[in-house]
């Protein structure tokens, strides 16, 4: 994995020992196996000295982002602050660490995961299989606009090319996961699932969104299995067509290592928030059993216990400008019959209430267990996305 950049700066007339000794004490903060000592193009700009604001000017790109690193000695942090104020009022983003604060090396190794995680991104594509569902009027986002910010390629696919029924036999792992229910429901299920893994690997796909009510109509079978199955695979796949939901999908599984599970705003309180969907990938589930699709009564969808104490909560906008990062705790309360399968009571702080009732970016909204808000900010950081 390639690693950050790191440059030092100091006053031009400083005796180089100074630099050799940082080093030497930055091994801790800075570890070898994830940060190169430069002298062009950082990414980190370590402030050894006052007098060194100009030098460090010198290494820093209008577009970039930035990590400051200064300590109380010898007018480093003086320095530093004067290059943050100059980055604030450029536009120009950047964080401000201690380098004697042990939790700043943690902000080092989010950055590294967050700056690799943007890189893997770029160049990969996802599939839209249909159109975008009528009722998503704020989750759609402009090709052009995804292909820019992101490097992520869209495909279009129609139905007609996908051959659903003519699939003759199902992967065992498939028919394993999901031996629960009905044989032939599954089996049915187990179709859409071998003619999208078909489509992924014939058009080199790295993720998936599926206008799935349409198909319900024509084939009589959901894709919530489907979909289940291959996000659990490591393949993201969303349904409804919510191309917000995808590309958040793909940033979360490559910073993450995880697929999240894409869900609906089913109720929100001061206190608490109901998200709920008939699809969620069975890895991140304790348990499950099968039911019918909640919306139209038809196929099989998933009814799943999320496993998981504290979990991360994301959505992108529809222009790329905005991103929402939040968080919530899990708690136990009895499911209710009138919303989607899988369910899930989070205990949300005053802030994650407030976005959600007065100024959400949309409903569908991406859920992955633990608590990856530093590396996901500054994942956004790094893509010139506003985190509100």
């Amino acid at each position: 994995m390639e690693k950050l950049r790191a440059k030092l700066v100091a006053y031009s007339s400083t005796d180089m020992q100074l630099f050799s000794k940082a080093k030497q004490k930055l091994t801790k903060l800075l570890h070898k196996d994830k940060v190169e000592f430069v002298d062009k193009d950082p990414d980190i700009l370590v402030f050894l000295t006052g007098g060194s604001e100009a030098i460090a000017l010198q290494s820093v790109r209008e577009y970039g982002f930035y990590l400051l690193i200064a300590s109380a000695d010898d007018n480093s942090w003086a320095a530093a602050t004067e290059v943050k104020a100059w980055m604030n009022q450029n536009n120009i983003s950047s964080i401000l660490l201690d380098k004697d604060n042990p939790k700043s090396a943690e902000t080092v190794d989010a950055f590294h995961m967050a700056k690799h995680a943007v890189g893997r991104l770029r160049g990969q594509k996802f599939g839209m299989v249909g159109k975008p569902s009528e009722w998503l009027v704020n989750s759609t986002i402009n090709p052009f606009i995804i292909e820019t910010k992101l490097g992520v390629e869209q495909v279009d696919i129609g139905w007609e090319s996908i051959d659903i029924n003519g699939q003759k036999s199902i992967a065992p792992d498939f028919i394993s996961t999901f031996n629960h229910a009905d044989t032939a429901a599954v089996i049915q299920s187990g179709k859409v699932y071998e003619a999208l893994s078909k489509l992924i690997k014939n058009l080199g796909l790295n993720a998936i969104t599926v206008e799935c009510f349409s198909m319900i109509e024509s084939c009589n079978a959901t894709a919530c299995l489907a979909l289940a199955k291959l996000s659990a695979d490591g393949i993201p796949a969303g349904c409804e067509g919510d191309i917000t939901a995808i590309t958040g999908m793909m940033l979360l599984k490559e910073l993450t290592g995880m697929v999240p599970w894409m869900t609906n705003v089913a109720h929100v309180s001061r206190e608490k928030v109901l998200l709920t969907h008939c699809t969620v990938p069975t890895n991140l589930l304790k348990d499950f059993s099968l039911d019918t699709h909640f919306e139209t009564g038809k196929g099989l969808a998933i009814d799943g216990e999320i496993d998981a104490h504290e979990v991360t909560l994301f959505r992108f906008n529809n222009t790329l400008t905005k991103a929402f990062v939040g968080t919530g705790r899990l708690v136990t309360e009895p499911k209710k019959k009138s919303v989607c399968r899988t369910q899930v009571v989070l205990e949300i702080g005053e802030k994650v209430s407030d976005y959600f009732l007065n100024n959400p970016l949309g409903n569908h909204h991406l859920v992955i267990p633990g608590n990856y808000t530093t590396a996901l900010r500054l994942a956004l950081n790094v893509l010139k996305i506003n985190v509100v």
